[in-house]
């Protein structure tokens, strides 16, 4: 078999495993990809972190690219569309880990300011793969929330409300949209400065989708004023060049790593093993199950009559403390280098609770994500 020209980002994983025995694999930084490193290429796998413009592909052979993350603004869509070469994400791919990464931050509040996510209403902003899905885990839970997204109502989709409507009913505010800066339902600033000057005292507001949906500048003045928003921030303008000037007035600030679950990436490339095989022609060899190697830590034992609020702290801290991420983030080492040589992480499915005693302790437990050992009477 002839082996197809495959550049690659050097930071994502599985790429010898599943595309090893198809191409031959050039590595690059991602976040510098140049139109020589293309040229030769058949086809591109990427991240978000690597703009695809025009510029990049005119000169190249390229005939196949594939992001192996949810979102496509940086991708040349309509150039690439108008030029016959074929396009591919992975939708879904990471929204376990972002869900996982917003549960952390809701324990986190509930431990350290006391907000109880069961009496509060969280609003949910984008009901794509993430949004929705984050949705459904809360509402398994039985947590109360509110979802907002304009798109889908304009489809026919029932349940949503307007986004000032969320924005002044819920107490928890989580932002999952994509980045559209164009169109009657554009994202930039969507959190512009007068909704940030009428979020209400104590509001949670988690931001792990892109950061430009928020005017930051406008959240900075609003902290700088008021300090009286409890921010947890994983998305930022104009990455890896942040400005930290948020840093201090935030509860959490991590590094675009809301998604980066190992199940996520591996679960990510191998979306694009497939729709890179079926482009052309090549024949899928590899499963992505076992290559998932086993937790180091797959049970957790729960002593009786612990409450609903312990179990979620310890849950949450065997399997991501979240606040490691923010002590590495405010350490002030480099942006990019934070995303590459981020440290393992599993995602909650991978963590079996044994021993609870409440039943509402354990739908909640397993409505969050988590696995729960069943017990056989």
């Amino acid at each position: 078999m002839i082996k197809i020209n495959l550049v690659a980002d050097e930071n994502i994983l599985l790429l010898d495993e599943l595309f090893g025995d198809i191409a031959h694999i050039t590595r690059i930084n991602g976040r510098s990809i140049s139109a020589l490193q293309v040229a030769q290429a058949d086809a591109l796998v990427l991240r978000s972190t690597a703009k695809v413009t025009p510029a990049l592909l005119e000169h190249s052979k390229v005939k196949f690219v594939g992001t192996c993350t949810i979102g496509t603004d940086h991708l040349a869509i309509d150039y690439m569309d108008a030029n016959n070469i074929v396009w591919r994400n992975a939708p879904g791919c990471n929204a376990a880990g972002v869900g996982d990464y917003v549960i952390a931050c809701i324990n986190h509040a509930w431990q350290t300011l006391g907000i109880d996510p069961r009496q509060q209403t969280i609003g949910i902003v984008g009901a794509g793969n993430v949004g929705s899905r984050l949705a459904e885990r809360l509402q398994k839970a039985g947590f109360s929330i509110l979802q907002c997204d304009p798109p889908k109502v304009d489809a026919g989709h029932q349940g949503f409300v307007e986004l000032d409507e969320l924005l002044g009913r819920c107490q928890i505010v989580c932002l999952h949209t994509p980045l559209t800066k164009t169109g009657v339902h554009a994202t930039e600033n969507l959190l512009h400065q007068e909704r940030i000057k009428n979020l209400a005292k104590g509001t949670v507001l988690i931001s792990a989708g892109r950061g430009e949906v928020v005017d930051q500048q406008a959240l900075l003045v609003r902290q700088q004023q008021l300090h009286d928003l409890h921010l947890f921030l994983d998305v930022w303008h104009h990455e890896p060049h942040i400005d930290k000037s948020l840093f201090d007035y935030s509860h959490c600030v991590t590094p675009h790593i809301a998604g980066h679950s190992l199940e996520g990436k591996m679960r990510g490339t191998n979306m694009i093993y497939q729709a890179l095989c079926e482009h052309f022609g090549i024949e899928v060899k590899h499963k992505l199950g076992p290559l998932i190697p086993k937790p180091d830590l797959a049970e957790l034992f729960i002593k009786a009559d612990t409450s609903a609020q312990e179990i979620l702290a310890l849950a949450c801290s065997h399997v991501y403390p979240l606040m490691q991420d923010d002590t590495r983030m405010r350490r002030g080492d480099d942006f990019d280098l934070l995303r590459k040589n981020y440290p393992v992480r599993r995602e909650f499915s991978s963590l079996t609770l044994q021993g609870i005693t409440h039943a509402e302790s354990e739908d909640m437990m397993h409505g969050l994500g988590f696995s729960i050992e069943q017990e056989i009477h």
